[in-house]
């Protein structure tokens, strides 16, 4: 996969000439890059399924909300620290530590959330399709802040992901 990666990133780069195009083009075709966005989908898939689930229950979207985040969470770790950064943790201790930043982080992002749902429960009570179009527009802002987050203040000892240049 990484070297189908580098050789999509260089026939795009020998036929754009303009350096800040150039740029963009190392930036977002990378592996770390593709493998974010794969795993993010993955990660967004649990997150709507299980809210979409338990919203059709019947349950407040808040707690709902709060629910499908968890098991979110737990699912992004375990891809983002494998496959999307490959970090490199030694023993129960840096584990534990880096998962506590990663949750933090996750936490701030639902508490971001929460205030979107919120505040369409606030115009339209808890109705099932403002409800999902709420968490939509949430999902947005989380899966951008999640994967600054990860980068620079979580997943800071990786196995070489500096674009895969070699």
């Amino acid at each position: 996969m990484r070297n189908l990666i580098i050789k999509f990133r260089t026939f795009l780069l020998r036929h754009f000439k303009n350096e800040k195009m150039q740029k963009l083009i190392y930036g977002l075709i990378s592996y770390e890059m593709i493998s974010y966005i794969f795993f993010g989908i993955g990660t967004s898939v649990v997150d709507y399924v299980i809210f979409t689930i338990l919203n059709a229950a019947k349950m407040n979207s808040l707690i709902t909300n709060i629910i499908s985040s968890g098991c979110a969470i737990l699912f992004a770790y375990v891809t983002n620290k494998l496959w999307v950064f490959r970090s490199k943790t030694n023993g129960i201790a840096e584990i534990f530590r880096e998962f506590c930043k990663f949750t933090y982080a996750r936490l701030l992002t639902l508490a971001i959330s929460e205030i979107i749902l919120l505040v369409s429960q606030l115009f339209y009570g808890n109705d099932q399709l403002a409800n999902q179009v709420a968490k939509l527009i949430a999902m947005v802002f989380t899966v951008i802040l999640n994967y600054i987050f990860s980068k620079l203040f979580i997943f800071k000892e990786r196995k070489g992901t500096k674009n895969e240049n070699k």
